[in-house]
């Protein structure tokens, strides 16, 4: 009986093995694709959700212009600390969490894509393995250098907002004083 089995699946035709490999090729794609859609909702909403509390701070400020100069200043100091510090959070949840969940699952599919004539006889599904792997190691399609790891897209995005947070701190501090 047991070599029936190995007989059969030895036996698979073409057309069987390249269904069901394109069934896992799909779902790994889906998956992959779920995180991607995660973090981009994650760093739009984040852009939506700084810009109404800038826009609350804009409109506390401007009702008690004339009150308490002092006051004001130092309110904006800290609200705008607060907004920085809640950006680099946002920052750290994207790139140690969210984004590693995606560097995971693709790379679960680079793998699958170039091991795809000996997927049949090794029957591994690795997407977990790999995902799990991102949180431990980084990999090889990675940028190499240090100024590759801290000049790219992902850190970008985050570098232009808070440097613009940091300049109007800076501006506050300035006026303030």
């Amino acid at each position: 009986m047991e070599n029936d089995k190995k007989q059969n699946d030895n036996n698979i035709n073409k057309k069987d093995f390249d269904e069901y490999y394109f069934k896992v090729w799909k779902t790994y794609e889906h998956v992959a694709m779920h995180f991607n859609d995660l973090i981009i909702r994650l760093r739009i909403q984040s852009i939506g959700g700084l810009a109404a509390l800038a826009t609350i701070l804009g409109i506390v400020l401007k009702s008690n212009k004339g009150n308490n100069e002092t006051f004001n200043y130092g309110f904006a100091i800290l609200a705008i600390s607060f907004l920085i510090l809640c950006w680099i959070a946002i920052w750290i949840l994207d790139l140690c969490y969210y984004n590693r969940l995606l560097e995971g699952s693709v790379n679960a599919i680079l793998e699958l894509e170039k091991n795809k004539e000996s997927f049949l006889e090794k029957k591994k599904i690795n997407l977990s393995r790999n995902i799990e792997r991102a949180f431990k190691v980084r990999f090889e399609h990675e940028e190499k250098g240090w100024k590759d790891r801290i000049f790219n897209g992902r850190n970008g995005f985050y570098l232009i907002v808070l440097s613009a947070l940091v300049f109007i701190l800076l501006s506050t501090i300035v006026l303030c004083i």
